[in-house]
């Protein structure tokens, strides 16, 4: 996964002189999402879309596991499409309890670890979604996560993350943070912002905008399933690790405890080693994501600390009317196809 660079912070030289680069990858891309889009398939079941339009990480998987336990809160069968970035294994997979990060995907398996959810990984989520729904048939609604760019989908609702990055110095990739231009935002449904600047987004989009907010669970030990308040980690040496897009978030929120620490940080989607560890002398205190991939080391002071995320509740009654909504149309679009057939 690419680094951000920091000049992707301002409209440097550097960014200036790629900026021909970008307006090629920007048309390129745009072509190939269109055409695309001609070609895509609908699930027979609501669709929602999360995903961002920035290169990296903006909070998606946060946001995914918020919105589906909150969906199931209300009641509503959530089935789960995901490509399963970085996995090993690339063919149509359904998540059980025996699945793993290596056949799944990290974000997926925590996801699923989180939501319990049925879940299909693939690199079409149109077969994904269709697998799915043979072996879950009370699935009510989809949700895809990381997939705005996935255009072979059709989707009813589309929900798109700004983190606390914000959009840099806006220009598209490489010159820039972005996938795809501001503009976007105004044909998405809703903005998710998780830890953004929402008067900086008022500016720019007038979607509506929601808040997810973010607070650290206490740490829990890997191996043993202790949990430890984070005032038992003032007392103590210890090295906060990441390996996500934005590691600083992390830290950032473990000082905002009080904490001093000294901090590692790896690529996204990194998968660990012993030998990763093997030079740190202190506890670890890691994300839930890494902590996916740490379940099988012999080690007895990784900790695992989870992030709790609440969303506004008129946001998600507004989800579900959409979902009985959009499967009432359903409904009748079949049984007016059936009465045509006999």
């Amino acid at each position: 996964m690419l680094k951000t660079p920091k000049f992707w912070q301002s409209k440097g030289m550097l960014s200036t002189l790629l900026f021909p680069l970008a307006k090629i990858y920007q048309w390129v891309s745009y072509q190939d999402l269109q055409n695309k889009a001609k070609k895509a398939q609908k699930l027979p079941k609501p669709t929602i879309v999360i995903g961002n339009i920035n290169v990296g990480g903006t909070g998606k998987t946060p946001a995914t596991i918020t919105i589906t336990k909150a969906l199931q809160d209300r009641g509503i069968k959530v089935g789960i499409l995901s490509r399963g970035f970085g996995r090993k294994i690339q063919m149509l997979h359904i998540a059980t309890a025996k699945s793993t990060a290596l056949e799944m995907g990290d974000e997926p398996y925590l996801i699923y670890q989180k939501t319990q959810a049925p879940m299909a990984i693939d690199a079409s989520r149109y077969e994904a979604g269709m697998a799915l729904l043979k072996a879950h048939p009370e699935i009510e609604c989809f949700i895809c996560d990381d997939a705005l760019q996935h255009r072979q989908l059709v989707r009813d609702i589309e929900i798109i993350v700004v983190g606390k990055q914000g959009f840099g110095n806006e220009r598209i990739f490489p010159a820039g943070p972005l996938r795809e231009p501001l503009s976007r935002l105004e044909k998405a449904d809703y903005i998710l912002s998780n830890g953004a600047n929402i008067e900086l987004l008022q500016k720019v989009t007038t979607t509506p905008i929601i808040s997810l907010h973010s607070e650290l669970l206490a740490p829990v030990n890997l191996i043993s399933g202790i949990q430890k308040p984070f005032t038992e980690f003032k007392k103590i040496p210890f090295t906060a690790i990441a390996g996500i897009a934005h590691p600083e978030n992390f830290y950032n929120m473990l000082r905002d405890k009080g904490l001093e620490f000294t901090v590692c940080s790896f690529p996204d989607h990194h998968q660990y080693a012993e030998a990763d560890f093997s030079p740190i002398k202190t506890a670890i205190l890691m994300t839930e994501k890494d902590a996916t991939k740490c379940q099988d080391l012999k080690r007895d002071n990784l900790w695992a600390v989870a992030l709790e995320n609440k969303i506004c509740s008129k946001f998600i009654d507004t989800l579900v009317m959409n979902i009985h909504d959009q499967n009432s149309i359903h409904s009748k679009s079949t049984k007016s196809i059936e009465s045509s057939i006999f």
